[in-house]
């Protein structure tokens, strides 16, 4: 079907029955809100944060390995890089069309990175 149409309803006297509808409608069949969508991003977002933590936290324990107070003076460098591989994350879970307006610190597509 094409994407303009969100729902096709049959009427045959006082019955309605709905034989076609759209995944993307913002409505289910019992009239209420269709958060699909919604949730599917936030639970991205909630994998970007667990791969923040646990890149966070593993570098911790590579800095804590070094002799003496090194992991102090690695900390900022490790929350960094461990915030990058995370918006990374949500990048990649972003549809295409929406990623040209990703907020200030996510880079497009067209940036390098390792």
């Amino acid at each position: 079907m094409d994407k303009l149409v969100r729902r096709v309803t049959v009427v045959q006297g006082s019955d309605a029955k709905v034989v076609y509808q759209s995944e993307d409608d913002p409505f289910d069949s019992s009239g209420k809100p269709n958060f699909k969508k919604l949730e599917e991003g936030v639970r991205h977002m909630l994998k970007a944060q667990v791969i923040a933590a646990q890149e966070a936290y593993d570098r911790h324990l590579e800095s804590a390995k070094k002799e003496g107070n090194s992991w102090l003076t690695d900390a900022p460098g490790n929350f960094m890089k461990a915030r990058k591989k995370a918006m990374k994350e949500m990048r990649d879970s972003m549809p295409k069309e929406m990623r040209k307006h990703m907020p200030f610190g996510m880079p497009n597509d067209d940036d390098k990175e390792d």
